[in-house]
C-alpha cells in the first residue's frame, strides 16, 4: 500500500492554517499531516495540533531546511507540499498517488477562486501557461504550494536553498528523471502576496533572489521570502 504524507510549513499563520488542515483531513486518500512550525508566536501551533499527526518546530535554518525536516519526519512513500493559504481539493492527494509513478516530481497550477479577475488571469498565465511551456521544453518548473515527490527521490536530492527552492530542485531533478506537470492538479490559494500586481511581484521575487543566490551568494533564512 502506497502512503502519502503532506508537509505544511507554517509561521504565524493562525488566520489560514485551520482551513488548510481541515481540507487535508477531508481528503479522499487520507494523508499523514506534518506541520513544520517556524517558531510561531501566535496560535498557529495550537490550531495545528488539532489536525496534524505531527507538529515539529523548525531549526531556524530557513524554509528549504524546514521542507527537508518534513520529509525526514514523514512515514509516507510520497511527500506532498502545500502552503497554509492553500485549500487542497478533496481529490488532491488521490490524484498525486494515481499519477506520480515513474516521475521524480509532480506539480500543477495555482488558482484563486474569488480573487479579482485580473489576478486570476495573471495567476493562470504564470502557474499554468508558463509552467506547461517550460516543462514541454524540458525546463521543468514546479510550484512550491502544489508539489509532490517520491520520498526516495528527496532522500537522494533534498532541498538545498531557502528561496526559489522549488525552482532549484526542479532544475536538478529534471536532469535525473521526468517531472510531470499536471494541469488538472489544481490548488486553490488565497493570493495575499499578490494583492496589487501579481506578475510584477513574482518577477521581482525571482530576479532579486536569483541575484542573491547566484551572484551575491547569500542564503536568506527568513520564512517570509517575498519580503526579503
Amino acid at each position: 500500500m502506497v502512503n502519502i504524507s503532506v508537509v505544511v510549513c507554517a509561521k504565524n499563520e493562525e488566520k489560514y492554517i485551520g482551513a488548510c488542515l481541515k481540507a487535508l483531513k477531508n481528503q479522499i486518500v487520507k494523508p499523514e499531516i506534518i506541520v513544520i512550525d517556524g517558531h510561531s508566536t501566535d496560535k498557529t501551533v495550537k490550531i495545528a495540533k488539532k489536525y496534524a499527526d505531527k507538529v515539529i518546530r523548525d531549526n531556524k535554518k530557513g524554509v528549504g531546511s524546514a521542507r527537508n525536516m518534513g520529509w525526514k519526519a514523514a512515514s509516507g512513500d510520497i511527500i506532498a507540499y502545500c502552503d497554509t493559504d492553500s485549500t487542497p481539493p478533496k481529490d488532491w492527494t488521490k490524484k498525486i498517488v494515481e499519477n506520480i509513478k515513474g516521475y521524480v516530481a509532480i506539480s500543477g497550477p495555482l488558482i484563486a477562486p474569488g480573487a479579482r479577475e485580473d489576478i486570476q488571469m495573471q495567476l493562470s498565465f504564470w502557474s499554468n501557461l508558463v509552467f506547461r511551456v517550460a516543462n514541454k521544453f524540458n525546463q521543468p518548473i514546479i510550484c512550491g504550494p502544489n508539489m509532490a515527490f517520491p520520498k526516495k527521490i528527496l532522500k537522494k536530492y533534498p532541498f538545498k536553498v531557502n528561496v526559489l527552492e522549488d525552482v532549484e530542485i526542479a532544475h536538478r531533478l529534471g536532469k535525473v528523471g521526468k517531472v510531470k506537470y499536471m494541469e488538472s492538479l489544481k490548488m486553490p490559494i488565497v493570493p495575499r502576496r499578490y494583492e496589487k500586481h501579481l506578475l510584477e511581484t513574482i518577477l521581482k521575487h525571482y530576479a532579486r533572489n536569483y541575484i542573491r543566490l547566484k551572484i551575491l551568494r547569500k542564503m536568506p533564512t527568513d520564512w517570509d521570502y517575498f519580503k526579503n
